[in-house]
Formats: C-alpha cells, structure tokens, sequence
C-alpha cells in the first residue's frame, strides 16, 4: 500500500496518520518540529520560521511562530486523541545559512533553543535532533515507523 506524502510548507502545521510521510524541503534557519505518539501512528509536523510571537500582536496564533506553533502542535495532538504523556519529538533544521559577523545568537541558534524551551515546558520528550550546522535541510518523517530520513547535499543522508 503507498503511503501519502504531506508536504509542510514555511509557517505550517500539518498531521498525519499510519502511512503518511510528512515532509519538508530546503530546511534552513527555520525550525522543524515533529510530535508524534509513541504508541499509536499519529505525528504533526511544524516548520517554524521564527522563534516567538511578538508581544505586541494578540490577533491570531500563527504557526510561523514556534511558541505559538508548539503550542497548536500540542492541542492538534491531543485533537487526534493523542495522551501529552504519549508525545515524543525530533528536531530538525536550525542552521547559521550567512556567515555573519556577528556575536548575537543566530536565528537558527534562537530558533533551536526556543523550541527546545517549549517542548521542555509541555514535558515532551526530544528524542532525537539534527540541528545546527550551515545547510540546509530535506526532511521525511514516516508516521508508522517515526523514523526521519534527513537528507542534505553537503552532509548527505541521516535516518534520526
């Protein structure tokens, strides 16, 4: 049986269940989050652009925002009839794209630390990570093994 490819595009959150592949492509600085059951095939998968909603925009939460995002995340999980103890997460992207000289964190390193915060204070486990680094990234997640396949021209293919 072939299983459904859901591509997840910048400021997305998408789920998935038994066959499905969710997917994003060309994964750089953004942040890409994917919460999945560790008893039943059910994932989501957020690709996060920034690290935190600005306080002074109340209207919406977007999933741009990986506070914001996490949090929808979250509640898209527990929709599917998914337990918070059951959730477990990987982590993908979060890279420095530009060589800039500059000894603020980058957006990638904000991105990186602001979703490990948020998955922290849900207490849902990360199980696994490839973050960091200057390239870009292909994620596939498959739901029913809730394995990544991480694929990158410079740093070739790693299965988290």
């Amino acid at each position: 049986m072939a299983s459904d490819s859901i591509k997840v595009n910048m400021g997305e959150l998408k789920t998935g269940k038994n066959l499905d592949l969710l997917a994003a492509f060309g994964v750089g600085s953004c942040i890409i989050v994917v919460c999945y059951d560790r008893l039943r095939p059910v994932a989501a998968m957020l690709h996060g652009i920034l690290p935190e909603r600005p306080h002074n925009r109340k209207e919406g939460i977007e999933n741009k925002y990986l506070d914001a995002g996490i949090e929808n995340m979250v509640k898209a999980m527990i929709k599917e009839g998914v337990n918070l103890k059951d959730m477990q997460a990987k982590m993908f992207g979060g890279a420095k794209m530009f060589d800039v000289k500059n000894e603020m964190e980058t957006i990638g390193e904000r991105n990186i630390k602001k979703a490990k915060e948020c998955l922290a204070s849900k207490g849902i486990a990360l199980i696994g990570e490839d973050t960091g680094g200057n390239y870009g990234r292909t994620i596939e997640f498959s739901v029913m093994t809730k394995t990544a396949i991480v694929k990158s021209y410079s740093a070739g293919t790693k299965t988290i």
